[in-house]
Formats: structure tokens, sequence, C-alpha cells
């Protein structure tokens, strides 16, 4: 049993070692980044069915029976907190059997268990793997619900507690049960053949599982829980040396309950941008300079001073006090934040009052990231930037010119300056006035 668990962790761990480097955080789709904020699919129903494998005193095999395998199904309904953290409430249900020397049981049960599941790649890698797998763990309580008893192998006589015991000398026996007693539970001791009660035992699951994820409503997983009883009544050998417990092997499918156009929180990633914001937002330091680049970013759009005119001999960039301004980005984001639409109102405004004036829009990333990458990255920033300008304000497009910079004048070094450096300079827009460079 425990080999087979220290296997399906070390597959696992396997799995999400491989599968880690080809994760790419610079890449992900806005749905794929978890915020608490916004609403998931997080509810889910499970169905499964799979051998079950019993592990007590009648039995006469370690890991898997050589015949008589049982099958149950098992459902279950999940409720998903947050991106590692889910709590379901399952059933499972299967017959039984195990034989041992001269004698078997046989009987049924069903349980019903609440479980607390953590996603493993959640925790150490921030996030499914490869967009498609996820390895977790689970541990519950419940209660089992089941009948057994007790046959011979040679003619399937019933057995009573005097054809084992008194066969056996010096082997203790039950606790008030006579010798003429059938070994049966929820059945008649006196007639096993009639059904009574089902007898109840509280289980403790353990197990572990891995979900493919199909699509956004479906996954296809597998799962492997051991369930250990609190007692040692499940195959009515009642005096054993150890408690009994069983393990199920399931294959399942999941149908994640809610909006289609929605991911299921399972199937998202940590934002670490978000995380590093939330962080700004509690540093009482970050507060400041943010409120003073807002400051300079003001005083710099409303400075329109202009110089006297000659003649035009070549084009350059001025990036003297005419016009200059910054637009700031999160991390791996392109979406103009909604502070900075104050900047570009400002830029919008300067430019419906010099209408004959240009305008550069350099892009620029931090390091972070491939250089490819980060040039594709800081030409989306300096589209988004134009964009408004163009469409929200109504400014002639061919009154801007865009150069994307990637990650080749870094404003601030994170590295040679750590730990003092900011990333956050790093990822912006400046804007600056084309001006033609005159000369007599």
């Amino acid at each position: 049993m425990r080999y087979i668990f220290i296997l399906f962790l070390l597959l696992s761990l396997f799995l999400g070692s491989v599968s880690a480097q080809q994760i790419d955080f610079y890449n992900l789709e806005d749905e794929q980044l978890y915020d608490p904020d916004k609403k998931y699919n997080t509810w889910s129903v499970t169905a499964g069915v799979g051998p079950v494998f019993y592990y007590t005193d009648v039995a006469d095999f370690t890991v898997f029976p050589s015949s008589n395998l049982k099958f149950g199904p098992s459902f279950l309904v999940s409720k998903q907190f947050g991106r590692p953290w889910s709590v379901d409430a399952q059933f499972l249900m299967a017959d039984m059997y195990g034989q041992k020397n001269t004698r078997y049981f046989e009987g049924n049960f069903y349980d019903l268990t609440v479980n607390l599941n953590v996603s493993i790649n959640q925790l150490v890698l921030f996030g499914p793997i490869r967009d498609r797998l996820n390895i977790y763990g689970k541990i519950g309580l419940g209660a089992n619900y089941f009948r057994s008893r007790q046959r011979t192998n040679e003619t399937g006589e019933w057995i009573t507690v005097g054809d084992v015991h008194n066969s056996t000398p010096g082997y203790p026996r039950p606790y008030g049960w006579d010798d003429s007693d059938y070994l049966a539970v929820g059945y008649d001791r006196s007639n096993p053949a009639q059904e009574t009660d089902r007898v109840s035992e509280m289980v403790v699951p353990i197990g572990m599982g891995i979900d493919y994820r199909l699509n956004k409503s479906f996954d296809l997983g597998f799962e492997l829980t051991l369930r250990n009883l609190t007692q040692d009544n499940l195959d009515v050998n009642l005096t054993g040396a150890d408690n009994d417990s069983y393990m199920s092997a399931s294959v399942t499918v999941t149908y994640k309950i809610g909006k289609k156009d929605k991911r299921h929180a399972l199937w998202t990633y940590k934002d670490f941008n978000l995380a590093y914001q939330r962080e700004r937002e509690m540093d009482p330091m970050a507060q400041k300079l943010d409120s003073l680049r807002q400051r300079l970013d003001y005083i710099a759009a409303n400075d329109s001073s202009t110089s006297d005119t000659t003649f035009i001999y070549r084009e350059t960039v001025e990036r003297r006090d005419i016009m200059a301004a910054s637009v700031f980005f999160d991390f791996d984001r392109s979406n103009i934040k909604p502070d900075e639409h104050k900047v570009l109102a400002m830029v919008a405004k300067f430019m419906k009052e010099n209408p004959e004036e240009r305008i550069l829009v350099q892009g620029y990333c931090d390091e972070r990231g491939t250089d490819d990458y980060n040039i594709r990255l800081s030409q989306r920033r300096c589209d988004a930037v134009v964009e408004v300008l163009v469409y929200d304000y109504g400014l002639d497009k061919s009154r801007f010119e865009t150069e994307p910079q990637g990650e080749s004048k870094l404003l601030s070094d994170t590295q040679k300056l750590a730990p003092r450096g900011i990333h956050s300079v790093n990822r912006r827009v400046d804007i600056f006035l084309i001006r033609d460079q005159k000369s007599e």
C-alpha cells in the first residue's frame, strides 16, 4: 500500500519538475491570472469508477487481490476556495470480498466523507502544469456503513464464532458474542441471510489524484485514496491486531459548474503583479513616490514652452522642457491603468492646442522576459497609448511615431542597484514632442 503512494508521489513530483520550466508567466492571458476581486467558477461535480482493495485480517494478498476484484462508483461535489484549496463531499460504494485459508468474508458498504483538498502544483508552481495538469492531495473524515459475514471456502456455509475460535486455542473471543453466533454484522447473528441495520464506523481518507483539463467545462482524472477505519470489524474478524482499511482507485470525470466563458479558479495562475501592487498599497514610502511621480508628470505635461522659428535643417527629438510625459504599466501588461488616463488627457490637451505638433511614443519594459518578448510588449504599450489618444480624444494617428525599446534602456537597473532598484519605473511609455531643430 505505502509503496503505491510513494510511487504516485514520485510520479507527481517528476511531472511537476519536468513541466515547471514550461510555464511562461510572461505570455499568460488575463483570464489565466487569478484576481480575488473577480468572479470565477468554483463549483464542480465529479463521477468516478474503479476497483476497491481491502486490507483486512481475512485477506490473502498484500497489495492487489488475485481474484474477485470488486469495483465501485463514487460521486462528489466540490467547492473551490482561491487557487489551491477546495472542500468536497464524497460518496463511495462497493461490494466487499476477502479470503484467507479456509474462509472468506463478503458484504457491501457505502461511505460518506468530507475532504480538504490541496493542489500541489498551485503551491509549488503557482498554477496548473502546462495549463493542463493538476496534482492534488486530500484528507478527510466521514462514516462507513457496511454489512459483512463469513463463510467457508469449501461449502459456503456460514461460520460461527466457535468455528473460528475453538479451532484456534488461545485466540481471544470477541466481547459479547456467543460461540453459536454467526460471524455477521449488518445481518442477523442467528440467521445471516436476514439483513439488519448497517454497522457504522468512522473513516479517515487520505489520498492523491491528478486531473487533466479538457476544456473550461470538463476534466479527466485519476484518484487513489486509502480509507482508514477506526475499528477492526469490516471483515467480521473481530479480534484482529490492526484496524481495517480499504483503497479505492477511480477514473473520474469532472464537470465544472458555471458560466462557459469563465475559468474555474483551480485552473488559474498566481498574479505576481497583483501581489506586488498590494504590497505597495501597504508601503507608505511607495505611496509618497507615486504621488511625487504624478505631480512631476502633471508639471511636465502642462509645460508648453516654445522657441523661435527659422528654417528647417533636420528632424530631431526634443527632450528638454517643451513637453514630456510618462505612462506606467503593471508587470507584463499593456492596458492603460485608470490613474494614467490623467496623463494622457494632459497630452491630448496640449496636442489640441498645438495642432502642428507631432509626438514620439517610446515603450520600455523591465528586464524580466526574453529580449524578443519585451520588444513586442513595449510595442503593445506604445500602441495602447496611441489608441487612447486617437480613439478617445480624436487626434490624427499620423501625428504619432512609435519606438519599442524593450529592456534596452533601463531607467533603474535593478540588478546593478539591487536591492534598491525599482522595476516599476522601467515598465513605461515616454511621450516626447518631435521638434524640428532650427539653424540659421
